[in-house]
């Protein structure tokens, strides 16, 4: 592993033409604008609740910039492009909060269908799974529990396909990543994930649960699962990301007259991130560590404290970022030779919808980043001007 520029433009964005560059700067300048960004979301939800014809324009924009494309052959294309610059991805089928026995078993067998192709076609690439795209959110949230309901034919089927996948996953030696989710159905995710870390990751790491660091519980979770990983003599898989739903657990908690989950102010979920990092490092001989941050900062700690405790398995540590944000970190690494990630959703427009809110809103929210953001691109354009 080399040194790392993170700041270097050129490397970050040299995978881009002229035309995507711009498209990337104006989708990020359309964020930052309340009234824009409300037109958006509001031609997104009308294509869920009324089927209204704006497909067009979120496909030109939002979806290009963050989606590798509407079926399982574009996003290959996407795979295969990526990893001609050493940055691998994390293929994700957009589906979730479903509600019927037919999506989600159509979904399970969409998934392993991607473990097995990945496995097979590009390995070294992962691959991303919802819970709730293999059940229903509702009955998450009625079982929600750090045990497993007894006699439940339905969870028992839930557990079988999670299984399915991890099992395919082991065989063809592709990393699993099992996203995190609201709060109120996280336990049940947190145990489900448990049970498959201590089936499969005996021997390498195949599973990784996702803790999103903006909720108050996590840093005692971690230190529980470091514990118990010790204890029963598995591998921890972890993916550290800030948090997605930030607004939805506040407004949630509000409505139910309770102590919102979440962190109250952005430097408090910095703190709980950074100490998340540093626990997973310190501890490198029992876990496998993601980080998947969009922060510089986080990420040069994370590269500071891979030095301080002499990491030098790149498989000990890597890091991910969403495609379509941060390719400075992305591209910077994998230019140095750590092992880094793009988190690839694909999937038809409509069912991208809850997804593409969330990246919406994930950057309205962190207004500084976007800021920056939008800096580095309009110097790359400009460079590209004069060169």
């Amino acid at each position: 592993m080399k040194a790392v520029d993170l700041h270097d433009l050129k490397t970050a964005y040299a995978y881009k033409s002229n035309a995507d560059l711009k498209l990337t700067h104006f989708v990020f300048n359309t964020l930052q604008k309340p009234i824009l960004l409300g037109l958006l979301k509001s031609c997104a939800n009308g294509i869920v609740k009324y089927n209204l014809p704006f497909q067009s324009i979120i496909k030109k924009t939002i979806y290009k910039l963050f989606c590798a494309g509407e079926n399982i052959e574009e996003a290959f294309k996407l795979i295969r492009y990526l990893d001609s610059y050493h940055v691998k991805s994390v293929l994700d089928y957009v589906s979730e909060g479903e509600k019927t026995e037919a999506a989600f078993s159509l979904n399970a067998k969409t998934i392993l269908e991607n473990v097995i192709r990945v496995g097979k076609e590009c390995p070294g690439n992962y691959i991303s799974v919802k819970i709730t795209g293999l059940e229903d959110p509702d009955f998450l949230g009625k079982i929600n529990s750090k045990t497993f309901p007894i006699n439940n034919p339905r969870f028992d089927k839930l557990l079988e396909r999670v299984d399915a996948i991890c099992n395919a996953a082991q065989k063809h030696q592709v990393i699993v990543y099992i996203d995190a989710e609201d709060r109120y159905m996280q336990d049940i995710i947190d145990a489900i994930t448990e049970h498959m870390m201590e089936k499969y990751n005996t021997q390498q790491v195949v599973v990784f649960n996702t803790l999103q660091m903006y909720l108050k519980d996590r840093l005692k979770y971690l230190e529980g699962l470091i514990a118990t990983a010790k204890q029963k003599k598995y591998i921890a898989g972890i993916k550290l990301v800030r948090g997605a739903y930030v607004e939805k657990e506040r407004e949630t908690a509000l409505k139910e007259k309770r102590e919102s989950p979440v962190f109250d102010t952005k430097d408090q979920t910095d703190k709980s991130f950074n100490a998340a990092v540093e626990l997973c490092l310190q501890n490198h001989a029992l876990i496998a560590t993601c980080i998947a941050s969009h922060n510089y900062n986080s990420t040069q700690l994370a590269l500071d404290l891979m030095q301080k405790y002499h990491i030098t398995d790149i498989n000990k540590v890597r890091f991910s970022q969403l495609y379509g944000m941060c390719d400075g970190i992305t591209f910077n690494l994998a230019a140095a030779g750590y092992s880094v990630s793009k988190y690839l959703p694909y999937g038809e427009v409509k069912k991208a919808i809850p997804y593409l809110i969330r990246r919406s809103e994930e950057n309205t929210s962190i207004n500084g980043q976007v800021n920056d953001e939008l800096h580095r691109l309009q110097k790359e354009i400009n460079n590209r001007k004069h060169h």
